[in-house]
């Protein structure tokens, strides 16, 4: 195929698919205290199923000895020729009525998050993967079940959209002293587009503007891409090349990730 119908057909295939997300209970974060986030869960206590990616033919061998957020084994749940990886975690731990605690708790979810990302990343490298929020979590294995054959073709279309492509962050700065200010905005938006032609796909995240701190500066451009691995090379060569041209611009490339950006919007 050539390769701008497929990148015709990957931004179709992400825009009919990540409007949708699951039903119900989806992405609601909930935890108690940090202390007891990192607790393994009690098997005599009230569970639910913590879900982190969904994937396709994905053998058990390549979860061996993979923990959780809870420190729970994690394992998978197949239907319809697709695995959610999952874990189950202490309700009272990881339930929806400590969502105002997690929320208050930044130790908390940069821990849990830590975990989460651990536990898809480990996934990731058997194969392509769609991540899940954190804290995504649903009562049961057979809820899990029925959700998987509901959205088997979104789901399908997004792994093979996915398969042998990474997500790579970039963050374009510029230093507020210098005489590039006033088209840095402009200039920034050149970049992103030349990125944008290497990626098949891309988001634009807001640009924070102002960043304090010892050495000030201003964000111009925040971006997340899709791109084939194979090009992952030429792309980060393309971010140093590009903000080279201007003295006053820095640039932040961060990467390969799971495809965190494209999965759910």
């Amino acid at each position: 195929m050539p390769a701008a119908e497929e990148e015709a057909r990957v931004k179709n295939v992400l825009r009919s698919t990540t409007r949708k997300g699951w039903p119900g209970r989806l992405a609601r974060p909930g935890f108690r205290r940090a202390a007891a986030a990192v607790a393994p869960a009690d098997p005599a206590a009230s569970q639910v199923v913590w879900v982190y990616a969904v994937t396709a033919d994905l053998g058990a061998e390549h979860l061996s000895g993979l923990t959780g957020v809870a420190g729970e084994p994690v394992r998978v749940v197949t239907e319809a020729g697709l695995g959610a990886v999952v874990g189950s975690v202490d309700q009272a731990v990881f339930g929806e009525e400590s969502l105002t605690s997690l929320l208050t708790d930044l130790a908390t979810v940069e821990m849990v998050g830590r975990a989460h990302h651990q536990v898809i990343a480990s996934t990731a490298s058997a194969g392509p993967v769609v991540p899940l929020r954190l804290a995504t979590t649903y009562p049961d294995d057979a809820t899990i079940r029925m959700l998987l054959a509901e959205r088997r073709v979104e789901l399908t279309e997004m792994l093979q959209v996915f398969a042998g492509r990474q997500e790579w962050g970039v963050k374009v700065y510029v230093e507020p002293w210098s005489d590039a200010g006033v088209a840095a905005e402009a200039c920034a938006e050149e970049i992103g587009e030349a990125l944008s032609a290497i990626a098949v796909a891309t988001r634009r995240h807001p640009a924070a503007g102002l960043l304090p701190g010892e050495k000030a500066r201003w964000m111009v451009l925040n971006g997340a891409y899709l791109l084939s691995a194979e090009r992952a090379a030429e792309f980060a060569e393309t971010v140093q090349a590009l903000t080279a041209e201007h003295d006053a611009f820095r640039a932040d490339l961060t990467g390969p990730w799971p495809p965190y950006s494209f999965a759910d919007r």
